[in-house]
């Protein structure tokens, strides 16, 4: 998005499903987060809540397109404003398919991830997600984590350089 958050929120403190646990447990918080471009970036999550099967979900809606993820094994779908055919609705999307042992727990995310890594070594380049940018990506979502245990405020995320 060549875009960064720099406000960020959240509501969420309930420790009711593995009490006495700490603050890992909560239930569930959904978070807010503000861009310098002004765009709105809602995210829920839970650790403990029970979910069978295990999913990761992802819906997000721009100004000219969405993308979803599947749930229970429905096709990911795409819409692009003006692509051919758009007037019709969201279109299935395909990915590469993975190695079965990596398809578990964040839809294969860091099988991506370390791939990127490794390739980047072997050619003597910069990753495409170092470890500022990894930080830059993490830090707004533990301010979010500390503005629900604030009483659900919000906080400015500081840029990592």
């Amino acid at each position: 998005m060549n875009d960064r958050i720099i406000k960020a929120t959240a509501s969420g403190r309930g420790v009711n499903i593995i009490p006495n646990v700490g603050v890992g447990a909560i239930d569930m918080q959904v978070a807010l987060f503000e861009t310098q471009k002004s765009v709105t970036i809602k995210l829920l999550r839970s650790s403990v809540a029970t979910r069978r099967p295990p999913v990761v979900f992802y819906s997000i809606y721009g100004t000219r397109g969405t993308i979803e993820t599947g749930r229970d094994g429905a096709e990911d779908k795409l819409y692009i404003e003006g692509e051919k055919g758009y007037e019709k609705g969201m279109r299935a999307i395909k990915y590469p398919e993975l190695p079965e042992e990596v398809k578990r727990g964040h839809g294969g995310g860091e099988y991506y991830l370390v791939h990127d890594f490794i390739n980047a070594l072997d050619n003597n380049r910069k990753p495409p997600i170092d470890v500022i940018k990894a930080m830059n990506y993490t830090v707004p979502g533990i301010i979010a984590h500390e503005a629900a245990m604030r009483g659900n405020v919000w906080l400015d995320v500081p840029l990592l350089r």
